[in-house]
C-alpha cells in the first residue's frame, strides 16, 4: 500500500488495466462486468491492502468525482429513454418508481432492523440505498435473455429512473440523521425533499432543453459536440449539487430524457462516446469503491443474519412491490414473478452507500462502516443470482422471445436490400443495418426495417430491438467489420447461426489472426466484390423449385457462370456456406443474371 501511496500514477494505471482485464472477462463469460469488477477491487484493497483510495487520492476530489462519474452514467442512461417505447407499461413504471420503491424502502428498513439489527436510523439510509436497481447490469441481462417487449421496457425505464428517487431518499435520510434537533428535523427533511426536486428538476429541465437548441440548431461543429455535451452534463450536475445535494443525479437523468426525445442529429454518435465514457467510469468506479472497504468490515458482514436479509430482499420484499404495483395490468403472474426476481443492484447503490457512509463517519454514527459491505453484499448477491438465473426462468415462465429464425444484415447496399427482400418474401423477419444513411434511407423508403448505426458498438444493443432475430449475415466490404460483428454475435445467436461475406481482401483477417469469425456465406470463395459485380449487371433474387424435370444441372446450364446460389428454402431458410454441397432437389434462392431470352422481373417490394 505503501509503495502506491507514493506512486499514484501506477495505481491509477493499475486501476485502469485490471478495469479493462475485468470487462474482457466478464464478455468471456457472458457476466455483466460488476462482478469480476468486485473481486478485482476486494483483491486490491481488503485482501491484499495493496490499495486504500482515500490514502492514494485526496478524500476531498475522491468522493465528489466519483459523484460526478455517476451523475454521468444517469445521463447516458437517459439517452436510451423514449417515451414511444411506453405504450401501456407505463402505468407499471410509474407505480414501480413510486409504490414499489416506497415498498422497497420501508420492507428493507424492518428486514435489516429486526434480522441484522441496525438501529432505525440507519436501516432506513440502507432501505433507502437498495431502492435502486442497476441499469448497468440490467442492459446486459436484457440482452442475453431478450424476454418479451413490454418486460424489457419495464425493467429498463425502473432501472434508470430508480436510480435518482433511491438517491433522493438517501438525501432525505441523511439530513434526518444529521439534525441533531429532533425538532427542527421534520422541517430540515421538508425542505431537503422540495429543494431536490425543485432544484434537481429544474437544472434538469433548463439544461436539457439548452442542450437540445444547441444541438439541433448545430451552433457547434460535429467534432464539438461530444466535448459540449460532456461539459454541460458536468456543469448542470456541479450546480445542481451545489444548491441542493445529490439533485445532480436527478438533473442529469432528466436531461438525458429530454435530449432523448428532442429530436437531436447525429444522437448517435454522442451514444457511442457516452457509452466509452460509461464503461470506463464504471470499471474504475467498482474497483476503487470496493477497494476501500476494510477487510474487518467485510468479514462481519459475513455471517448468516445478512444472507437471511439478502434473501428477504430477493424473495419477500421485491415480489411486494412488484405484485402492488402491477395491480390492474395485463402482466401474467408468470411475468409478475419474472420482474420480481430481476432486481440487480449495481453501480448508483454503490456510491451512494459508500459517499453518505464516509459523511456519517465524520459525523461520528456508530455502525455507520457496516453500511458499504452490506449494500456490496446485496449487490454481488443480485446480480450472480440474476444473472445465473435469469435465462433459464424465462425460459420456464415462457417469457423469453421464441426461438428467433429472423436474419440481421450487416449493410444495407443494393445487393443487401435485394436479399432483404427475398428474405422477407419466405416470412422472414430481417433487419437491415448501417452507419450509411443514404443506404438506411433508401432501405426504409423500400419498406425495409433499417437501424441506423454502428453494430459494433453496445449502443445498438439497446437501440435495436431483436425480436425474433436469431442469426447474422454480414455482408459489407470491410472484411475486418464483418468478422468483428460475426464475433460478438456468435455469443447471442449461436456460431452456427453467424455468416460473413469474404470481401476479398486479406488485410483485415491477418489483423483477426488468419481466421475468419463466422461461417462464410453463398460459397467457397464469394466474396463482396463478386457480389457487388453481379448486381451491376442486373442481377435479381430468382426463386427456384429444382425437380426431376428441371434439376441442379438444368439450372446451372441455364445460367452458367452467371449465379449465385444463397439459400435453400424448407421448413425454413438455411444459408448456403462454403460447406454445403449445392441441393440436388427442393427451393433455391440464387442471385442470377437472366438470360436474354428470359424476362427479367424485379423483386417484388409491395409486401
Amino acid at each position: 500500500m505503501d509503495f502506491l501511496l507514493h506512486h499514484v500514477g501506477l495505481a491509477i494505471g493499475l486501476i485502469l488495466a485490471l478495469g479493462a482485464t475485468a470487462q474482457w472477462l466478464a464478455w468471456r463469460v457472458r457476466l455483466p462486468a460488476i462482478l469480476p469488477l468486485l473481486i478485482f477491487g476486494f483483491l486490491l484493497g481488503p485482501v491484499f491492502g495493496l490499495f486504500e483510495p482515500t490514502q492514494v487520492f485526496d478524500e476531498a476530489l475522491l468522493f465528489p468525482a466519483i459523484s460526478l462519474a455517476v451523475g454521468l452514467i444517469l445521463f447516458e442512461g437517459g439517452l436510451t429513454l423514449k417515451f414511444s417505447e411506453l405504450g401501456t407499461t407505463g402505468a407499471v413504471v410509474r407505480r414501480l418508481v413510486t409504490v414499489g420503491a416506497l415498498t422497497t424502502w420501508l420492507g428493507a428498513t424492518a428486514a435489516i432492523h429486526y434480522i441484522v439489527g441496525l438501529d432505525w436510523g440507519l436501516s432506513f439510509l440502507f432501505g433507502a440505498l437498495v431502492i435502486v436497481t442497476g441499469p448497468t447490469v440490467i442492459g446486459p441481462l436484457l440482452r442475453i435473455v431478450r424476454p418479451k417487449a413490454k418486460i424489457s421496457k419495464v425493467l429498463k425505464w425502473e432501472g434508470i429512473l430508480i436510480d435518482a428517487i433511491g438517491a433522493m431518499a438517501a438525501v432525505l435520510v441523511f439530513e434526518y440523521l444529521v439534525t441533531f434537533n429532533r425538532t427542527e428535523a421534520v422541517g430540515a427533511v421538508v425542505l431537503t425533499f422540495i429543494k431536490f426536486i425543485g432544484v434537481g428538476g429544474a437544472a434538469g429541465i433548463v439544461g436539457g432543453f439548452l442542450l437540445a437548441v444547441i444541438l439541433r440548431r448545430r451552433f457547434v461543429p460535429d467534432y464539438l459536440i461530444n466535448l459540449v455535451a460532456l461539459s454541460f452534463v458536468f456543469l448542470i450536475f456541479a450546480v445542481s449539487n451545489t444548491f441542493a445535494e445529490e439533485s445532480g443525479l436527478l438533473a442529469t437523468t432528466v436531461m438525458g430524457i429530454i435530449i432523448a426525445n428532442r429530436g437531436v442529429p447525429n444522437i448517435t454518435n454522442l451514444l457511442n462516446f457516452k457509452e466509452e465514457l460509461t464503461v470506463l467510469f464504471i470499471s474504475l468506479l467498482f474497483i476503487v469503491l470496493a477497494a476501500n472497504i476494510e477487510l474487518e468490515t467485510l468479514l462481519s458482514v459475513l455471517r448468516p443474519s445478512s444472507f437471511l436479509l439478502l434473501a428477504a430482499l430477493m424473495l419477500v420484499i421485491r415480489p411486494a412491490g412488484v405484485f402492488l404495483s402491477t395491480i390492474g395490468s395485463d402482466f401474467s403472474f408468470e411475468e409478475k414473478l419474472y420482474l420480481s426476481w430481476i432486481a440487480p443492484r449495481g453501480i448508483v447503490a454503490a456510491a451512494v452507500s459508500s459517499l453518505f457512509a464516509a459523511k456519517l463517519a465524520n459525523e461520528g454514527a456508530a455502525n455507520a462502516d457496516v453500511l458499504v459491505p452490506l449494500v456490496f453484499l446485496v449487490i454481488v448477491g443480485t446480480v450472480l443470482l440474476n444473472s445465473l438465473t435469469a435465462k433459464p426462468l424465462a425460459r420456464l415462465f415462457a417469457i423469453a422471445e421464441p426461438e428467433p429464425q429472423g436474419f440481421l444484415i450487416m449493410g444495407a447496399h443494393p445487393a443487401a436490400r435485394h436479399i432483404a427482400h427475398a428474405l422477407e418474401k419466405e416470412k422472414i423477419v430481417v433487419l437491415l443495418s448501417d452507419t450509411n444513411w443514404t443506404n438506411i434511407a433508401a432501405a426504409r423508403v423500400e419498406g425495409l426495417d433499417a437501424y441506423y448505426g454502428n453494430l459494433l458498438s453496445d449502443r445498438s444493443d439497446d437501440e435495436m430491438r431483436l425480436s425474433g432475430i436469431g442469426k447474422l449475415l454480414a455482408l459489407t466490404s470491410n472484411d475486418e467489420a464483418n468478422a468483428l460483428a460475426a464475433l460478438k454475435f456468435a455469443r447471442e445467436f449461436d456460431s452456427q447461426n453467424v455468416y460473413q461475406l469474404r470481401s476479398g481482401k486479406d488485410s483485415g483477417r491477418e489483423r483477426l489472426g488468419g481466421e475468419n469469425r463466422g461461417r462464410i456465406a453463398f460459397g467457397k470463395g464469394v466474396t463482396y466484390e463478386e457480389l457487388d459485380d453481379l448486381f451491376s449487371r442486373d442481377a435479381v433474387v430468382k426463386k427456384t423449385n429444382l425437380t426431376e424435370k428441371f434439376s441442379l444441372e438444368d439450372f446451372a446450364k441455364m445460367y452458367g457462370n452467371n449465379y449465385l446460389p444463397m439459400f435453400v428454402v424448407d421448413d425454413g431458410v438455411k444459408v448456403l456456406t462454403e460447406e454445403d454441397p449445392l441441393p440436388e432437389s427442393g427451393t433455391l434462392v440464387s442471385l442470377v443474371i437472366e438470360p436474354p431470352s428470359v424476362p427479367r422481373i424485379a423483386p417484388d417490394t409491395s409486401e
